[in-house]
């Protein structure tokens, strides 16, 4: 396997050329360069993490084809004058289950930014209800995973709430995390320099694991 070498400020510069020319001529013209300082760096990070991926969840789909982004938008969602991504993502996640309804660890890349995080972004009603379940049946064990030194110093929970929290009892924490339709952690970093040494592979690594607890934790495999 070719080694992850980091990206490179080609790799951003592409992001904003696209953002500002977001054309298929455009695209097409500039293919080659998509493919060499995108994609390939994408493929190689993604090689790099299947590893560590598969010690989260042994049921993750780790092949870098399926795990690094596509540039094209899906056409049915996108506006018609922005066909192509401006930003770049991994996400692993289980075969068979669409990206908006699965729980995932992703790790991704805009213009000016980069970081890495798991959650849910589409609405999923059933697996936010047994999730749930588990935070009320072990709600000690829970918050002792959010608040884990390794995870709060680097995390922040996002997402949108019912408007009218169904829940106003479980004090002191819990209520923030069931009052919600779907959620992320999220860490993200505007240092895009660190990104073009081999070393953030490491810095994406430990992140994985310090997400791992809580991670088994919501999907119940622990």
């Amino acid at each position: 396997m070719e080694p992850f070498n980091g990206l490179s400020e080609a790799f951003y510069q592409f992001l904003w050329d696209i953002a500002f020319h977001n054309e298929i001529g455009y695209f097409e013209e500039n293919r080659e360069r998509y493919n060499r300082d995108v994609k390939q760096p994408l493929l190689l990070l993604a090689e790099s993490l299947s590893e560590t991926a598969l010690a989260v969840d042994r049921g993750f789909y780790v092949k870098p084809g399926a795990v690094v982004s596509r540039i094209r938008r899906d056409t049915r969602y996108a506006p018609i004058d922005a066909p192509y991504r401006d930003h770049a993502y991994l996400t692993y996640r289980y075969p068979g289950v669409t990206q908006g309804e699965s729980f995932v660890i992703y790790v991704e890349f805009m213009r000016d930014s980069y970081g890495y995080g798991m959650g849910i972004y589409g609405l999923n009603p059933p697996f936010m209800a047994q999730m749930r379940k588990r935070i009320l049946a072990r709600k000690e064990m829970f918050l002792q995973l959010i608040h884990a030194p390794a995870f709060k110093s680097d995390f922040v929970l996002e997402g949108e709430s019912y408007k009218r929290p169904k829940y106003t009892q479980e004090e002191p924490m819990p209520a923030e995390w069931l009052n919600k339709r779907r959620f992320y952690y999220s860490h993200i970093s505007h240092d895009i320099k660190s990104t073009f040494r081999p070393q953030v592979l490491e810095e994406i690594k430990i992140a994985f694991l310090n997400m791992k607890p809580l991670y088994r934790f919501i999907m119940g495999l622990d």
